[in-house]
């Protein structure tokens, strides 16, 4: 195994994630508007789940890279109407697919490295995009509860 392929791996991975990262903020709305896997709930995901994570403690720790490409950050709401919130919503989902997409492009190594390699840079991407998701996650439930009782409410 060579320096230059290890190289080559992380800079497909970073380069691929920022370039899916510079991207996002100009997708379209369609492509956030809803849940569909692996933006959705997922069985026994709930709140609380996250909460006994601890998901809360670290959450503030993590950069927020929501604003660099243009898009919006995700650190403050842009307001508690029905609207600001199915707006937060879809950026959250945004943000949730980058890191979701960070991981799959990290796979794409797979062609041209032996299998014990791919298979540690993988597990290096997903555990290092994991903190991102569970925050993600976490909001996105909560925000969604938000929406539905707002909503029901007026």
């Amino acid at each position: 195994m060579s320096v230059a392929l290890i190289l080559v791996d992380v800079a497909w991975i970073v380069g691929s994630s920022v370039a899916v990262g510079a991207t996002a903020p100009r997708w379209p709305a369609a492509w956030v508007s809803r849940d569909r896997f692996p933006v959705c709930r997922w069985p026994g995901e709930s709140p609380q789940l996250y909460r006994r994570l601890g998901v809360s403690r670290f959450a503030s720790r993590l950069p927020e890279g929501g604003a660099s490409f243009g898009g919006r950050s995700k650190a403050a709401m842009g307001g508690s109407s029905v609207a600001d919130l199915r707006q937060h919503l879809a950026e959250v989902r945004r943000a949730e697919w980058v890191h979701w997409w960070s991981i799959a492009l990290s796979v794409v190594i797979v062609l041209f490295n032996p299998l014990w390699l791919t298979v540690a840079f993988v597990v290096a991407v997903a555990l290092g995009n994991l903190p991102f998701l569970l925050v993600l996650r976490n909001n996105r439930l909560r925000i969604a509860r938000a929406v539905e009782w707002r909503a029901a409410s007026t």
